[in-house]
Formats: structure tokens, C-alpha cells, sequence
């Protein structure tokens, strides 16, 4: 833990939330920022570390500083070992407003993070309400804060939530598991 804290300027204890998307429209960077202010009222030293690079970069730091939130959010840039680094995190949120599976979903579960998403395309399959993260609405900033300072505010259910979320991706999302989802799939064509 001390290479993250060192890494991305995180102090020790302080609550860490991440986003891993692509700075693009549908995944919701923006509903993010517009949700931390009232998150910051019950954790006011909470950091928000945001992976990924694309076109909307510029305008999120624009965002960013309009906001004030300069101290509480970084821009981590592009991470190729996201499994060192998701386990350090104390949260996932995931505001997309159009989504596929949500691979980064896949991989936070893995590694036993709780997550706060919408359910949109695939993101119920990976993230069950109550079970290893929260649901909120796409695009309602009120809910997606209360989630936030929910986990933040529970240790406790944010280990449990990220103990399950680790058996579904295990037990669901193994290669052994896909593999004998897909031998199934080819079973039953046969069969039929």
C-alpha cells in the first residue's frame, strides 16, 4: 500500500474512490463530479482517482477546477496493471449511461472492490444491488452521492460487499467458468 499512497499522493486512511473508463460522453465522468460535493460533507478528505485518457480529458479538468475539486480528484492516466492497483482502492463508481459488460467492473470485483454503478447493459450481470456494490439511476447525481458516502461511511459492508463481489467473478467470470458457459451454449445448439 505505501508504493499507492506514494503513487497517487494518497494519505494513509484517507477513503479512495476510482473510475476506470475512457473519457468519453456515455461513461458518465461528469454525473461523477456533480456528485461530490455532498459526498464531501461526510468525507471531506475523500480522493477520486480517475484512470483512463480520451477526448473529454480537457474538458473534465475544466470541470474539475470550475468546481474547486483540485484537491479531491486526479487524473491517474492509463494503467496497465490495474490489478495492483484496484485492490487499494476503497470503492469503484461506475456512472455510465450506455455500457457493454464493464470489463473494469470485472476486474474491481476480482479484486474484491465494491462498486457503484448504473444498470445499464451488462453492469447488472457483474454488479448485484446490495450484494458486492450499489445501482443508481444514470445521470441522478443525489442517488450516485448517497451510494458513494453509504460505502464510504462502512467499512464493514464494503469488505463484505467486495468479498462476494470476488465469489461472483470467481464463481460466474473464471475461465473456467466461461469456458463451461460456452461448452453449454455448444451442447444445447447440438442437441437442438
Amino acid at each position: 500500500m505505501e508504493w499507492f499512497r506514494n503513487e497517487f499522493e494518497v494519505a494513509d486512511g484517507q477513503p479512495t474512490v476510482g473510475v476506470v473508463a475512457q473519457f468519453i460522453e456515455r461513461k458518465g465522468h461528469r454525473t461523477l463530479l456533480q456528485a461530490l460535493p455532498p459526498v464531501l460533507e461526510t468525507a471531506p478528505d475523500l480522493r477520486v482517482l480517475l484512470f483512463g485518457q480520451g477526448p473529454l480529458r480537457e474538458e473534465l479538468e475544466a470541470q474539475v477546477r470550475d468546481a474547486g475539486l483540485e484537491g479531491t480528484v486526479r487524473f491517474a492516466g492509463f494503467r496497465n496493471d490495474l490489478e495492483r492497483v484496484l485492490p487499494c482502492l476503497d470503492a469503484v463508481a461506475h456512472p455510465a449511461e450506455m455500457e457493454g459488460l464493464g470489463v473494469s467492473l470485472l476486474q474491481a470485483a476480482a479484486c474484491a472492490v465494491p462498486i457503484v454503478a448504473t444498470p445499464v447493459g451488462g453492469i447488472p450481470e457483474i454488479v448485484r444491488e446490495g450484494e458486492n456494490g450499489l445501482l443508481v439511476p444514470p445521470g441522478d447525481t443525489d442517488t450516485l452521492a448517497k451510494g458513494l458516502a453509504r460505502l464510504l461511511d462502512d467499512s464493514g459492508e464494503r469488505r463484505e460487499m467486495g468479498r462476494r463481489g470476488r465469489a461472483i467473478a470467481e464463481s460466474e467470470f473464471s475461465i473456467d467458468a466461461m469456458v463451461e458457459g460456452n461448452l453449454q451454449v455448444y451442447q444445447r445448439l447440438l442437441e437442438g
